[in-house]
């Protein structure tokens, strides 16, 4: 048996070796779209355009729009007389957010009396807009908060505010992560979904029943070449990462180990498509459409505490979800395989599934 199933696994290992486009694809997926995705789709929104109107024209309202505008945030675009001047820029798309300072807004300061600051965010792309709300009341709240101690000299008590894992606030880290474990999940799928079906369509498959290979056999060979090529993919992957300034914290013998019991239950997926496909054309339709609810309910795209709680449920059959958070873990927060057992016990119990039902839809076809 093991030199039937060591013939067939160098044979799989052959054509996969031996196939450009699939070379190509494991290193683009691993290396280029990781760097561009990384890099282009962070949800950080910065340098948004600010529109301001001062009537005040104070030393107060002046720091004010510096605070505003001494960051990354924003960036100040125009400065205005009155709110009708601004109405045109807003629809050509020339202003993010404006922000109106009312007359008296330092003697309303001076005197610790509430002033209403009139605040106008472009809300035709809705992250945008509500990234740039967010950036303003933020920044006025500091704003308030400090000139209120100045004027007053109060020493009451203030929160000394810490980040960890993460302090800078950025999003690039967690996108370089996803985009890791995204790679991983469609190469898994994909991969020994097509090696499969590939012999369905090419005949050769009636051609091993008549030999002595088993089902199991058959199975072992196909997953193996894939299980082996994108854990190596790991080792390059973690030295991209590191110039990205993302270093894994963890046990490197732990990722190895987490990432094999992931690509498992993502080839247990593709396994289990090829037995209910016939052509190579229908396995990745199915494939990608899968594809789709699993990166959904992943919480990479949208918090899983705001879906429904039948979506919730949903989410844990997402081994996306779980490897998200192994990797996170690993890499930003240090943990071991004591904080992360659950989730490999889940991708376990995602793989046994998935195997078993594709098991028995392709012993029947066998």
């Amino acid at each position: 048996m093991w030199g039937r199933i060591a013939g067939l696994t160098i044979k799989e290992f052959t054509q996969v070796l031996r196939d450009p486009i699939i070379l190509f694809l494991i290193v683009y997926l691993y290396s280029a779209e990781l760097v561009i995705c990384t890099l282009a789709l962070g949800f950080d929104v910065q340098n948004l355009k600010l529109g301001v109107i001062d009537h005040d024209r104070t030393e107060a309202s002046r720091s004010v729009i510096q605070a505003l505008t001494g960051g990354d945030n924003f960036v100040l675009a125009a400065q205005f007389a009155d709110m009708r001047q601004v109405e045109d820029h807003l629809q050509r798309g020339a202003l993010d957010a404006v922000v109106e300072i009312p007359p008296g807004f330092a003697r309303r300061i001076a005197a610790g009396r509430r002033v209403d600051l009139g605040v106008v965010v472009d809300g035709s792309n809705g992250n945008i807009a509500a990234r740039a709300r967010a950036y303003v009341i933020e920044i006025l709240a500091r704003f308030a908060q400090e000139r209120t101690a100045v004027q007053i000299h109060t020493h009451g008590v203030q929160p000394v505010l810490r980040v960890w894992y993460n302090p800078d606030l950025t999003n690039t880290r967690f996108m370089a992560l996803t985009m890791l474990a995204e790679a991983g999940l469609m190469l898994g799928v994909v991969l020994p979904a097509a090696a499969i079906v590939r012999e369905k369509q090419g005949g050769t498959i009636e051609q091993l029943r008549v030999t002595p290979v088993r089902a199991h056999e058959l199975f072992l060979a196909k997953i193996t070449p894939t299980i082996v090529i994108c854990s190596g993919a790991v080792f390059p992957v973690l030295f991209i990462l590191t110039l990205l300034g993302i270093p894994v914290q963890g046990g490197i013998g732990t990722l190895l180990a987490l990432t094999v019991v992931f690509l498992m239950s993502a080839v247990s997926i593709g396994v289990f498509v090829a037995t209910i496909t016939n052509t190579l054309q229908q396995a990745m339709l199915v494939s990608f459409f899968g594809l789709f609810p699993l990166l959904f309910l992943s919480g990479t795209i949208a918090p899983i505490e705001s879906m429904p709680g039948w979506l919730q449920a949903a989410s844990q059959a997402s081994p996306l979800l779980h490897y998200v958070d192994i990797v996170s873990g690993l890499f930003l927060k240090g943990a071991g395989i004591g904080e992360l057992w659950s989730h490999a016990a889940a991708l376990i119990a995602i793989s046994a599934a998935m195997f078993a039902g594709g098991w028995f839809l392709f012993k029947r076809q066998w």
